[in-house]
């Protein structure tokens, strides 16, 4: 990786979005229902097959920890096969993990299930990750990428509430029903414009090379700019799953006095606001440059979380705090995107699986860091954990990005 080219490039009013990332979009949006739609069924799911609490956590945590082991592994694997061939495996074991868990006559099944589904979201995730980079034209690069970001957020959104719905009306087997349905039709989706993209990239490698990129950084500086990405998004993750969807009830609870809905209005209200800004900030990042936009949604999401033990004491001021972190959410897809700007050709895909492997890790990590600290040494002491790590995340990524420059 001797040469980087750095988000140099200025967005072009005139540059269109192209088809294939819209397509890449929806197949991603229903990719991720399988996950998403057995969220508010866990209770119902563990009445049904008689299994502890403690069994219903693990079987939580099989799905993450699966995705996490094949992330790595994913990105070489779409270099080495090709990214329909990828897309192919991952569909096939989504569908049939849900079919599986549709029809499982003993938690036993249900658990491998459940690891199966998880190995075919790691392998789709890097592979629709990666294929929106190979579309994405450097001037709107920002943008394509934030589609990954939004079909994530509104299938987490949307999917636990149509999951809710056909629980209640036909029962929690119906879910993973609807997610193998919505798993095939990703398929019927992914699988052509993937081949497309594949040949694309065969011609594109065939032709005359792309002129040579302006800006050469050194092997050492590189290393230190993708450790300051990954940072980033280890500390985000961890802000993500650890505080907002564990601290923050709890804390709400405890220390507000807030009720489930009042919690839950809260934490939508945050997400949604994310989902707003997300477009806007990566065409911001596509004008003026990824690291500033980058380095300043780290630091507002620090400011975010710190203010909640010192600004919130009701239920308006808990929805004005949850506005301000949410706001800081516009920085997501500017670290794909930045990636996608420091790696090319076919290491793209292995630095994308590396990105995937630091969002799981996050997710991991965080609850359980954030829970211990919360149980230790109280509310302050795991809101304040979340906030710092994302500052130094935002110290690290001004020190150790290199500044933009335009060609």
């Amino acid at each position: 990786m001797a040469q980087v080219e750095l988000n140099g490039d200025q967005a072009d009013a005139r540059t269109r979005m192209p088809r294939e990332a819209y397509v890449l979009f929806c197949g991603l949006f229903l990719s991720v229902a399988s996950n998403n739609l057995i969220t508010p069924l866990l209770p119902a799911v563990r009445a049904g097959m008689h299994v502890s609490l403690a069994s219903i956590g693990t079987y939580v945590s099989a799905y993450g920890l699966a995705r996490l082991i094949v992330d790595l592994p994913s990105g070489a694997l779409t270099t080495r096969i090709g990214p329909r061939s990828v897309a192919v495996v991952g569909v096939v074991l989504n569908s049939v993990s849900s079919v599986a868990a549709a029809f499982a006559p003993n938690f036993g099944v249900l658990l491998a299930a459940r690891i199966g589904a998880g190995v075919g979201a790691g392998l789709l995730a890097t592979v629709i990750l990666s294929a929106l980079s190979d579309v994405a034209p450097p001037a709107i690069r920002g943008r394509a990428m934030s589609l990954y970001q939004v079909a994530n957020s509104l299938g987490i959104a949307l999917y636990p509430l149509i999951g809710g719905v056909l629980g209640s009306l036909i029962g929690w087997r119906a879910g993973f029903a609807a997610g193998a349905i919505a798993a095939i039709l990703s398929g019927v989706i992914l699988a052509p414009v993937m081949g497309r993209i594949a040949a694309t990239n065969a011609a594109r490698t065939k032709g005359t090379p792309p002129p040579a990129p302006r800006v050469r950084v050194r092997h050492v500086a590189t290393a230190v700019a993708l450790a300051a990405i990954f940072f980033g998004v280890v500390a985000n993750m961890v802000n993500r799953h650890g505080f907002r969807n564990t601290v923050l009830p709890l804390f709400a609870s405890s220390h507000l006095g807030l009720n489930e809905v009042q919690t839950a209005a809260g934490i939508t209200v945050m997400s949604l606001t994310g989902i707003l800004v997300t477009i806007p900030g990566a065409a911001l990042g596509d004008r003026i440059g990824r690291k500033p936009i980058l380095v300043a949604g780290l630091a507002i999401l620090a400011v975010g979380d710190f203010v909640y033990p010192y600004l919130t004491s009701n239920f308006p001021t808990f929805i004005l705090a949850g506005l301000l972190v949410g706001l800081g959410d516009f920085f997501s897809s500017s670290q794909t995107a930045l990636l996608s700007d420091m790696v090319e050709g076919p290491r793209r895909a292995m630095a994308l699986g590396a990105y995937r492997f630091f969002v799981d890790l996050g997710a991991l990590v965080g609850p359980t860091l954030l829970a211990v600290l919360y149980a230790s040494y109280g509310a302050n002491a795991a809101i304040w954990t979340a906030a710092a790590l994302l500052l130094a995340a935002a110290i690290v990524g001004q020190v150790g990005i290199p500044r933009k420059t335009r060609t």
